[in-house]
């Protein structure tokens, strides 16, 4: 019984702060609608579908299809709302397209879900992960902050969550990095629904 409160409060808080994000209120708690739709029924991170749309969006975006690349986008968004690369792209195809106001929302929407990923003092080490909700989370945050990835392993961050620790190295300033990411929430995923298992996304060069 309290499992299932839980599970309909999550699912609750999710929707109502889903409606305020596509109502254009941006300045929700990005952190907390991620992890909120990670723990309601809704959630089904980086699934087979959610690539297909991807390529889609991503050969019509390459073309300069952009009217063409918007139904993509919508659809893809309707299976995947907070998958940045979507909203990526609809930064991209609203823009092109002439409709400013959806471009600018969408790319409110990448700065507060980049933003949410790590806070300050986080991804350093292994006593203070940073928690993705999916695989694509992973690889916008590395590609965002200008990483090339040298190496990746999977560690045991804080004694008990599972990590992805990546070897990176700041294109800008040639720094080296090591990033820790907390992939508990969509490893229980996969791990619970193993007829259904996220489907891999191209890794950042």
């Amino acid at each position: 019984m309290l499992a299932s409160h839980c599970v309909a409060a999550a699912e609750a808080d999710y929707a109502s702060l889903k409606a305020r994000l596509q109502g254009g209120d941006t300045s929700l708690d990005f952190r907390a609608l991620r992890l909120a739709y990670a723990d309601s029924p809704a959630y089904a991170p980086n699934h087979v579908s959610s690539l297909v749309q991807r390529r889609a969006v991503e050969k019509a975006l390459a073309a300069e299809h952009f009217s063409e690349a918007i139904p993509l986008l919508e659809k893809w968004l309707a299976q995947d709302y907070l998958n940045p690369f979507a909203h990526l792209g609809a930064v991209r195809a609203y823009a092109k397209t002439g409709d400013t106001a959806r471009s600018q929302l969408h790319d409110a929407v990448v700065v507060g879900l980049f933003d949410s990923i790590c806070r300050r003092d986080e991804g350093r080490s292994e006593n203070r992960p940073c928690p993705v909700v999916s695989i694509d989370e992973e690889h916008f945050f590395l590609v965002m902050n200008g990483f090339r990835i040298d190496s990746q392993h999977g560690a045991m961050c804080q004694g008990e969550l599972p990590c992805n620790v990546y070897e990176v190295v700041n294109r800008k300033t040639q720094a080296a990095v090591t990033v820790y990411l907390d992939i508990s929430r969509p490893l229980r995923y996969s791990q619970t629904h193993s007829g259904a298992p996220p489907a891999p996304s191209p890794v950042p060069p």
